[in-house]
């Protein structure tokens, strides 16, 4: 008899063995035996929690946010932070005090070309952001790749989109946000 044979004549008595053995377990009709558990108490009464009400800490978060709305006109840009749009990143001119870089690509009237711009430096894999601001009753959307915390690695940055997109006009300028 070949191998192949062999396997097959082996494999089918092996599995008329299982049958064999199984079947009549499974179809006897006494199945398993089943498990009788006891039934779990269940309390009756809620137990008494103390109440919590008027207990809320004491916080300054209202007086806060009513001071943020008194530096903020009706569309949402800051007095205060250069006319920035609220909750985007401050870009300010960089002086001895400044910690935090970034390099200012552009500055744009429309919003779509600052988007295209941005989706640009991002396809060249820099962490561009856009900052909008209000200057003169004109918003102006500022393109910048940032933050940076140390100066010369801005400076260099700054070369190097310079050279990259062909553009003068580039700087580095103070982030904060």
């Amino acid at each position: 008899m070949d191998e192949q044979t062999r396997y097959r004549v082996t494999g089918s008595l092996f599995l008329l063995a299982i049958a064999v053995i199984l079947f009549p377990m499974l179809f006897d009709g006494a199945g398993l035996a089943s498990v009788q558990i006891e039934p779990l108490e269940v309390p009756r009464t809620v137990p008494d929690v103390p109440s919590r009400a008027g207990q809320a800490p004491e916080s300054d978060l209202l007086a806060r946010a009513d001071a943020l709305s008194q530096t903020m006109d009706d569309e949402g840009f800051q007095a205060d932070a250069g006319g920035t749009r609220i909750g985007e990143p401050v870009l300010m001119e960089a002086d001895d005090e400044t910690r935090v870089w970034a390099v200012q690509v552009a500055s744009f009237g429309e919003e779509e070309n600052a988007l295209k711009l941005r989706d640009e430096l991002r396809s060249r894999e820099f962490e561009a952001f856009i900052s909008t601001v209000r200057q003169n009753d004109a918003v102006l959307r500022r393109v910048a790749v940032g933050p940076l915390l140390d100066r010369s690695a801005a400076d260099g940055l700054r070369d190097e989109l310079s050279d990259a997109l062909d553009l003068e006009d580039v700087r580095v300028v103070a982030f904060s946000n």
